[in-house]
């Protein structure tokens, strides 16, 4: 690997090689770190994993009532060498009881040298919002795996970096914000370029105008307002000549996404899975389109509908517990996302993967037994029967479909009748199906964008 960035030297007459001190040198000893960890061999990982387990979980039991209490009914002593069966008795904690518990997930005693504390929330999107407090050591890991992924995609940091997304705050500038740097995982580290962020609720015209505008190294968006700006441009003749990668966040990436970008731009789309509770919980291998998970940061599972394991190739549930955050443990924390387990990667690193996230549990259709599966519409025929251009399926009932469209013009009675026909024999079920057309499709709070939505419970 051939990333090799100049440090931001803090003593001015000693530029190279750069001296740093303070929070910027804590961020490349760990970086430093993780460099060594990625190649450790998965045993080897797990151990390390459960011995920081047994630290957070003797914390949680000094300190939260909720815990304690948790641990005695589970027979598990805190305070004892942490084992995989040990670990395996501990009950999982639901979403709900999260919202129930609030402030008493709280620590009565947080470790000073983890720093002051500060409160995130989820996006809400299910109806169901998390507040979790976090403190500044968890921020510094955030940092870290921010610079993991800037090294393993060997970015340039002399480039613009563009981001199209939910801001939060009041109402946006109309071109986007400017900052001198990439923020606050490269600040007092590394030298870079510039960075912009435009609201992605901006039109798609003026998301491409601000693009050519800035004409940016490395774009941050969501998959669905990938696809929809590689179509334009296609569509238009538009270049973005000094673009090397897109990174994608918050919503599942296709191959279509992928292949949009590269036709457009030939810039490979780069994924990263996240969320509010955790930060990072995985990163696209360099090597490969596999998702390793940040282990040396989370203990990730993934289990069948029995609790067990899941075997190379089988889809499970994610349960998570953040190994650093002493504010608010979450301890064995179902998410609410569901995953495709990996075969260990080629590239040799020994973190686990993830070959497929596949989304919420909301995003399943359910079926009258009760059955929960992941839809398919074979979305290649949608464009093959009219010029679709985006379309989200919520389901209302056990028999009824709602289907909204954006379209070039709308369909035909013919059009309409086949693309209804489709989608039955995708969903292999005689749904009743109502089309709306839209001039565009609204996203949730947080930005994002589902193509599927269950309403049925």
């Amino acid at each position: 690997m051939s990333w090799n960035p100049e440090i931001m030297s803090a003593v001015p007459e000693c530029a190279w090689p750069g001296l740093v001190g303070g929070e910027p040198a804590a961020r490349l000893a760990s970086l430093f770190q993780l460099e060594q960890s990625q190649w450790l061999a998965p045993e080897v990982l797990r151990e390390r994993q459960l011995r920081q387990a047994g630290l957070l979980l003797a914390h949680a039991e000094e300190t939260i009532p909720f815990y304690r209490s948790r641990f005695a009914s589970a027979g598990l002593d805190a305070h004892a060498p942490l084992t995989p069966e040990a670990w395996d008795s501990l009950p999982i904690l639901r979403r709900d009881e999260v919202q129930k518990a609030g402030r008493k997930l709280l620590s009565r005693s947080i470790p000073k040298p983890h720093g002051k504390v500060a409160w995130t929330q989820t996006s809400g999107s299910t109806g169901q919002p998390v507040k979790v407090a976090r403190t500044e050591l968890v921020g510094h890991y955030w940092c870290v795996f921010t610079l993991r992924n800037h090294q393993w995609h060997e970015r340039d940091f002399s480039g613009k970096l563009a981001s199209i997304r939910a801001m939060k705050g009041g109402a946006p500038p109309p071109d986007g914000v400017a900052a001198a740097s990439w923020g606050r995982a490269t600040h007092g580290l590394f030298h870079t370029g510039k960075s912009f962020v435009l609201e992605v609720g901006a039109s798609l015209t003026e998301q491409v105008d601000w693009l050519q505008k800035i004409d940016p190294a490395y774009l941050l968006t969501y998959p669905s307002n990938i696809r929809a700006l590689a179509d334009r441009c296609l569509e238009r003749g538009i270049e973005l000549p000094g673009l090397r990668q897109v990174q994608s966040v918050g919503e599942i990436v296709t191959p279509a996404m992928r292949n949009a970008s590269r036709e457009a731009w030939g810039a490979p789309l780069i994924d990263t899975y996240s969320s509010e509770e955790f930060g990072y919980i995985a990163l696209q291998c360099p090597s490969s389109e596999g998702m390793h998970i940040q282990a040396e940061n989370l203990l990730v599972e993934l289990l069948d509908e029995n609790g067990r394991p899941c075997a190379p190739g089988e889809t499970g549930r994610l349960v998570i517990t953040g190994l650093h955050n002493y504010a608010m443990p979450l301890i064995r924390y179902e998410i609410g996302d569901h995953a495709v387990a990996g075969e260990r990667c080629a590239c040799g690193r020994g973190l686990p993967v993830l070959s497929k996230i596949l989304g919420r549990t909301r995003n399943m259709l359910v079926k009258e037994s009760g059955e929960m599966v992941w839809p398919r519409f074979g979305v290649r025929r949608f464009r093959e029967i009219a010029p679709i251009r985006q379309y989200q399926a919520i389901q209302k009932s056990f028999t009824e479909m709602h289907v909204r469209l954006v379209a070039d013009r709308p369909l035909t009675p013919d059009q309409e009748a086949r693309l209804i026909r489709h989608i039955r024999e995708s969903l292999e079920s005689p749904f009743e199906i109502a089309l709306e057309y839209l001039d565009e499709i609204p996203r949730s709070k947080g930005g994002k964008y589902d193509v599927f939505v269950s309403e049925v419970s």
